[in-house]
């Protein structure tokens, strides 16, 4: 029983040894990170801060000067990006640089589309009779009946000044059993214009060169097919040989 208790005495000791010596240990450990916690505190409130990625010290004079050349190269350096403090203003100047730039590009296509614009006009003043109709028939006062009506009709008081609607060169001039006095005019982009009912006294020939406005004949009642309407012109347009309506070209410009 002796023998028992003296072996339980010894472990005992044993044991408590290292319990004492674990517990030394740790104590020195906290005291370790505890004195090293307050030497970095005081470092920091003494001298700035510790910039431990770089391994050196910045204090706050380094960092306000740091500051000031920032700010003094912004205000030299025009072409600076400006900082996100004013992120609206920004925008509204980045904005208007785009469009800017937008527009300088859009104005030589501007003068382009102006110089390559095709001038048309009236052949004559007057009122606007008969329409032009592809698919719906009008009707016809000399032939009494309804047809279809490739041109418009223009009414003015005979011997009225007919005018080139576009510029041109006299394509025909021709003496219709028809149509009367006829003048055809080709143009631009495939073009071709047509009056008739023109009176005897043409003032072209073919192959001359026209502007536009320039007085090609005038008013008449040749056409047998309308000679008991009104006087008038009767004026037809042709794009890429198919009649249009010539309205389509004047009322574009």
């Amino acid at each position: 029983m002796d023998n028992k208790k003296n072996k339980f005495k010894k472990l005992l000791e044993k044991d408590g040894f290292y319990l004492v010596l674990f517990v030394c240990v740790c104590l020195v450990a906290l005291t370790a990170v505890w004195v090293t916690k307050n030497s970095i505190d005081n470092i920091a409130s003494e001298n700035g801060f510790v910039n431990y990625e770089q391994g050196e010290l910045i204090d706050d004079d380094k960092v306000a000067s740091n500051e000031d050349d920032e700010i003094h190269l912004i205000k030299e350096d025009g072409k600076a990006v400006p900082t996100s403090t004013d992120s609206k203003q920004n925008l509204a100047d980045a904005k208007q640089k785009l469009k800017q730039e937008k527009q300088a590009k859009e104005e030589p296509n501007k003068e382009v589309a102006q110089t390559t614009k095709i001038k048309a006009i009236m052949p004559v003043e007057g009122k606007l009779g008969r329409d032009y109709s592809d698919n719906k028939p009008t009707y016809s006062a000399t032939l009494e009946q309804w047809e279809l009506h490739k041109g418009i009709d223009i009414q003015a008081k005979q011997g009225t000044p007919v005018s080139a609607f576009m510029d041109g060169e006299v394509l025909e001039v021709l003496k219709d059993s028809v149509q009367g006095i006829t003048v055809k005019l080709k143009h631009q982009d495939n073009i071709v214009s047509v009056y008739s009912n023109l009176s005897l006294d043409t003032k072209v020939q073919k192959g001359k060169k026209v502007k536009c406005k320039d007085v090609i004949g005038n008013i008449g009642n040749t056409s047998i097919i309308e000679s008991k309407e009104a006087p008038h012109l009767h004026f037809e347009v042709l794009k890429d040989n198919k009649n249009i309506d010539p309205l389509s070209i004047i009322n574009s410009n």
